[in-house]
């Protein structure tokens, strides 16, 4: 649980940077964890997560326990409430929802910057190259292949990908997939 002396430090500072009662609230732990568990459900569902396997309460007594958010609150309180300095929930696995297992807090900023990275890790997609209908290479992402070959662009790939282009320095592409990996180990 939060000390006492520590709320009411938190709501001098809310008080005096917000005349509304609603901003003043949004700025102490019991309205910024409701505000955040709000965005977190809405992501959970548009992400196909489903919702949260967690209530408010619960998710308001995590983080009361957690050493690591009442720090980043209280920076982001002196701050003046910098939003960079805002405490954010991070999902340690980006491929799997919010469950307390799966959560830590971190700054807003951290947060976004370790998003950026994880955004295009998501969008990565295997592909495999092949000469005449064999299998003579596989990538992590297009990028891999475009290295690969020497290339300064990889929209010849990318073409050849979609279907537009038959072929890159004689080399076809294809996306790798479940289906492919289950045949490739078949034949093993």
């Amino acid at each position: 649980m939060i000390p006492k002396y520590k709320i009411d430090i938190w709501e001098k500072r809310a008080r005096k940077k917000y005349s509304e009662t609603n901003e003043v609230y949004r700025h102490l732990p019991k309205g910024m964890l409701a505000n955040l568990y709000h965005k977190m459900e809405h992501r959970n569902v548009e992400k196909g997560y489903g919702s949260l396997p967690f209530s408010l309460y619960d998710f308001r007594e995590w983080a009361y326990s957690e050493e690591k958010f009442l720090y980043i609150f209280d920076i982001w309180s002196k701050s003046g409430y910098k939003k960079e300095f805002k405490p954010s929930v991070d999902r340690t696995n980006p491929f799997i929802g919010y469950r307390f297992e799966n959560m830590t807090w971190m700054f807003w900023e951290d947060n976004k910057i370790k998003s950026h990275g994880e955004v295009g890790a998501k969008k990565q997609k295997a592909i495999i190259m092949l000469r005449d209908g064999k299998r003579v290479g596989s990538f992590k992402s297009i990028k891999d292949a475009q290295f690969f070959l020497g290339m300064k662009s990889n929209g010849n790939i990318s073409e050849c990908l979609s279907g537009r282009r038959n072929n890159v320095f004689g080399y076809q592409f294809i996306y790798e997939t479940p289906e492919l990996l289950e045949a490739d180990h078949d034949r093993v």
